[in-house]
């Protein structure tokens, strides 16, 4: 596997950002975990600017919202973005407490269930620890198993379970301690 980098989204990566978006439409998804709403956005420039706003508190869209950094997946010297990854500063929020936590991802569909989700969890995971997190809570779908183990394999500890009277869905609370160089979870 070549290297892999979070990097920020950019005017540079638009026809890649737009390609990821277009990939979970037509694999019949509706949303994009872990994308800022990118499903939301036909203009990708302003989905850009969007995740730049959301970064400060002095420049969120919405005060309610949580100051949260986006990020992709990419190999280096490499277009195709793999995966994205949201990190949220604070759970602000009943719904982030509950349902949505610091961290939310994705991987291209066509690039899942190929360790890509473990590898941005653990760069993202490092990203927190150094923002001065000592712990981080993820959820997901209970019966999503993919995202299931991803968290499991990062260190995630089963906290409880909760269920979304909007989305009648069940979803899995996990927490996971923060150590220093990457030892966040078991290789």
């Amino acid at each position: 596997m070549s290297r892999l980098a979070l990097v920020k989204p950019s005017a540079s990566l638009s026809a890649e950002i737009q390609a990821y978006r277009q990939e979970f439409f037509e694999n019949g998804e509706e949303s994009i975990p872990g994308g800022s709403g990118l499903h939301h956005f036909d203009d990708i420039s302003a989905w850009i600017e969007w995740c730049r706003l959301m970064e400060s508190r002095k420049t969120l869209p919405n005060p309610d919202l949580a100051e949260a950094e986006q990020f992709l997946l990419v190999c280096e010297g490499e277009g195709k973005i793999l995966g994205m990854i949201n990190f949220r500063h604070e759970l602000r929020g009943e719904e982030l407490l509950r349902f949505g936590g610091h961290i939310g991802y994705s991987v291209c569909p066509s690039e899942r269930k190929q360790g890509y989700a473990k590898a941005q969890l653990r760069l993202c995971l490092d990203l927190a620890l150094a923002f001065g997190l000592k712990r981080v809570l993820l959820t997901c779908v209970s019966a999503n198993e993919g995202s299931r183990r991803t968290i499991l394999a990062c260190g995630g500890k089963y906290e409880s379970t909760a269920y979304g009277e909007e989305s009648h869905l069940y979803v899995d609370r996990f927490w996971i301690t923060l150590a220093p160089c990457g030892a966040s979870g078991p290789p």
